[in-house]
C-alpha cells in the first residue's frame, strides 16, 4: 500500500465520522420541542368555564329589587294644603290695605316711593334680607324705640302682611335661604295669627343682566321662587308671582324698565301695584 493510498483512505474516514456527527446533530436538534409540541394542561389545570366567563355588569337601578327609581322632581305639590297661588279677581281700592304692612328690601322700598300707595305701613330697607330683617335695628316703631323689620310687624295687629325678600340672598344656598325665611315666617305668625300672609316672589332682572355671571340670573330666581312658593303653602301663606307680573313676552324685565338690570321703573311699580290689587284672598 503507498503513502498515497493510506492518506486517501484516512481522509474518507474523516469525511465520514464528519458526516455522521452532522446527521446525529441534525436529528438532535430536529427533535427539540416549539410551543405547538408541548403537551396540553390537563383537564384539573385547565380553568372552568365559570372561571373564564366575564363578570356581569351592575345592574340598572332599575333592575335592583326594592329600588325605586328616580325620575325628574315634579313642580312642588301643594296637595294637602290650601293652594299658595291667587287668580286674578276685580281690583279693589286703596282702603283694602288700610290693615296692611308692606315689608321688604330697596325694591319695596321703591314699591313705597313709587306706586302711590300709602295707606298701608312700610317696613322696608336697603339691602335688607331674610337675616337682617330678625336682627337688624333700622326702623323706628310706633312707641319711638328703634327695632327690626319684623318687631315692626308684630308691634300690632295686621289683617294682611306682603314680604320682599331674596334678592339679596341669591348667592346662598336655598335651602339655607328657606331655613332662615321660616324661622322668620314662624314668628311672624306666632304674633299675627290671624293675618293673611303674602310671600311676594323675587323679582325678574333682565336678559342682559342674567347673562352677566352666576347669581344674577332668571335660573337661580326661577329656583328661589320655586322653593319660595312651596313655602308659602307649607305655612298656609300665599304666593305672589312677580316674574309673572313684570316680566316681558321673554320672561326677562324689559331693558327699557330698568337701569341696572334690577331695580324697576316708575312704571313697573305701577304694574305690580296693580297686580297687587287684583290677586288678593
Amino acid at each position: 500500500m503507498t503513502l498515497f493510498n493510506i492518506k486517501n483512505k484516512g481522509i474518507k474516514a474523516a469525511f465520514v465520522i464528519l458526516v455522521i456527527a452532522l446527521v446525529f446533530l441534525l436529528v438532535y436538534y430536529g427533535r427539540m420541542p416549539n410551543d405547538s409540541d408541548l403537551p396540553a394542561a390537563s383537564q384539573s389545570e385547565q380553568p372552568s368555564a365559570t372561571d373564564l366567563q366575564e363578570s356581569p355588569a351592575p345592574p340598572s337601578v332599575a333592575e335592583e329589587p326594592g329600588t325605586v327609581v328616580e325620575t325628574a322632581s315634579p313642580s312642588p305639590s301643594v296637595e294637602g294644603v290650601a293652594a299658595p297661588d291667587l287668580a286674578e279677581r276685580e281690583p279693589v281700592d286703596d282702603e283694602f290695605f288700610s290693615d296692611a304692612a308692606f315689608m321688604g328690601n330697596s325694591l319695596m322700598d321703591g314699591f313705597r316711593l313709587f306706586s302711590g300707595l300709602t295707606t298701608c305701613d312700610y317696613y322696608a330697607a336697603t339691602s335688607m334680607t331674610v337675616v337682617g330683617a330678625t336682627t337688624k335695628v333700622c326702623t323706628t316703631l310706633d312707641n319711638g324705640a328703634q327695632g327690626t323689620l319684623v318687631d315692626g310687624l308684630i308691634q300690632k295687629p295686621y289683617g294682611k302682611i306682603y314680604i320682599l325678600l331674596g334678592i339679596n340672598e341669591i348667592g346662598f344656598e336655598v335651602q339655607t335661604f328657606i331655613d332662615y325665611y321660616s324661622a322668620m315666617l314662624d314668628t311672624i305668625i306666632a304674633a299675627q295669627p290671624d293675618c293673611d300672609i303674602y310671600i311676594m316672589g323675587i323679582t325678574p332682572v333682565s336678559a342682559a343682566k342674567s347673562s352677566s355671571g352666576e347669581v344674577f340670573n332668571m335660573t337661580r330666581i326661577t329656583e328661589y321662587n320655586t322653593a319660595l312658593r312651596q313655602l308659602a303653602a307649607d305655612k298656609g301663606c300665599y304666593y305672589m308671582d312677580l316674574v309673572a307680573a313684570l316680566a316681558g313676552p321673554d320672561g326677562y324685565l324689559p331693558a327699557n324698565e330698568t337701569t341696572d338690570g334690577v331695580h324697576l321703573s316708575v312704571n313697573m311699580y305701577q304694574k305690580w301695584l296693580n297686580y297687587v290689587r287684583t290677586h288678593y284672598a
